[in-house]
């Protein structure tokens, strides 16, 4: 997944700043947003996965996560 920090040497294209100076725009990989990347993301998981995740999963995450009792 691209994201926008990421760089490649010889990727980068010159484009005209508002003075006239040259910036350096990396045309292959665009600013996306968190929302975006995290719906891909959910997209590639099977539907057969999504289904195994317990129904109150996002409730009691610290009990499946670290052990702590399940709140009610």
């Amino acid at each position: 997944m691209a994201t926008a920090t990421r760089q490649r040497r010889g990727t980068m294209k010159p484009a005209s700043g508002k003075n006239g100076s040259l910036s350096r725009v990396a045309a292959e990989f665009l600013p996306s947003s968190l929302e975006a990347d995290l719906s891909a993301i959910g997209k590639s998981v099977p539907v057969k996965e999504w289904a195994k995740i317990p129904a109150d999963y996002f409730a009691n995450l610290d009990h499946y996560r670290h052990g702590t009792p399940k709140k009610k």
